[in-house]
């Protein structure tokens, strides 16, 4: 597929004014590996998912963990992934883990066990809020967090951040660029990714295509503002080895929009779900010009990452 990237490094030049906001200062990529997200802080199982001693270990490891960010009825910000307790959650009734999240005050979820279905170790884990987790943060200035915000607001978020001077480490994240302009206004310095993926099923010609296209016009969108608010950008790969370029979207694309990423001072996140745990793979994307990573192992990727730093 013909892609038009490189055009938009021209039409990005004649872009709107910037907004006043601090993009984080440049840093070799060995050592921009910190900025590397675990999903949900523990990865598929690696710790119980949202959890403050989760979010305390990844930090431990280097890396920053994600928290999704949520409402309860009576207005508290909490870490959490899902919107019901039904996978999470142990000592509930069935009725009470279909219930939303947002339909629960936080007095009703504060001691819902979070962490016996990884096993009786976790069995003190309970549900964080957004304060604590902030607080955890505080006089840390090593410690990044990416804030998946879903229910919490923007404003809300910003506000808990600033109060806990932690504003300049925390990521909004979201996969609709505008989201994040929006969050730029209440949070001039904050950080913020903008997540790239449609999740295809193979690594065919169409498919390729299919997410390349995808990709190319969420690029379109955001070079026309000249990349304006945004940090990262993360870009979802979808790996095959049984072909002779495994990724998806192609290597020649990737490489094209890390370029593009970069002289706009963007700095680029991937993520393969497909080989998660496979260290030539990601050293493959690594080579591409990946700043870094997005991973569900922190255990694999902590040892990964050392082979780089080794370089």
């Amino acid at each position: 597929m013909k892609t038009t990237i490189m055009v938009l490094v021209c039409a990005a030049a004649f872009a709107a004014p910037a907004l006043q906001w601090e993009k984080p200062a440049p840093v070799p990529r060995e050592k921009g590996l910190f900025r590397s997200q675990i999903h949900r802080g523990g990865g598929r199982a690696a710790r119980p998912d949202n959890a403050l001693e989760t979010f305390l270990w990844c930090w431990g490891l280097g890396f920053a963990p994600e928290a999704d960010a949520r409402l309860t009825k009576d207005g508290v910000a909490v870490a959490m992934h899902d919107d019901t307790f039904k996978r999470i959650g142990r000592g509930i009734t069935p009725e009470f883990a279909a219930r939303k999240v947002n339909d629960l005050t936080w007095a009703e979820i504060r001691d819902v066990d979070t962490g016996s279905y990884l096993g009786k170790g976790y069995a003190t884990t309970r549900v964080a809020t957004m304060e604590t987790v902030f607080a955890a943060m505080r006089g840390r200035p090593e410690r990044l967090l990416y804030v998946d915000e879903k229910g919490a607001p923007p404003e809300l978020i910003a506000k808990l951040a600033e109060q806990f001077g932690v504003i300049g480490q925390t990521y909004y994240c979201s996969s609709n660029w505008r989201k994040v302009v929006a969050w730029r206004k209440v949070a001039p310095k904050g950080r913020s990714m903008v997540w790239l993926g449609n999740f295809p099923k193979n690594n065919s010609p169409e498919s390729v295509a299919k997410t390349e296209a995808f990709v190319q016009q969420r690029f379109d969108e955001m070079a026309a503002t000249g990349f304006d608010g945004i940090d990262q950008v993360q870009i979802h790969v979808r790996t095959d080895l049984t072909r002779p370029d495994p990724f998806c979207p192609s290597s020649a694309f990737i490489r094209r929009a890390i370029e593009l990423l970069h002289k706009h001072g963007v700095s680029v996140n991937g993520v393969t779900w497909t080989e998660g745990e496979n260290a030539d793979v990601h050293r493959k994307l690594w080579d591409l010009g990946f700043d870094h990573f997005t991973s569900d192992y922190p255990v694999f990727f902590s040892e990964f990452t050392k082979t780089i730093r080794k370089d």
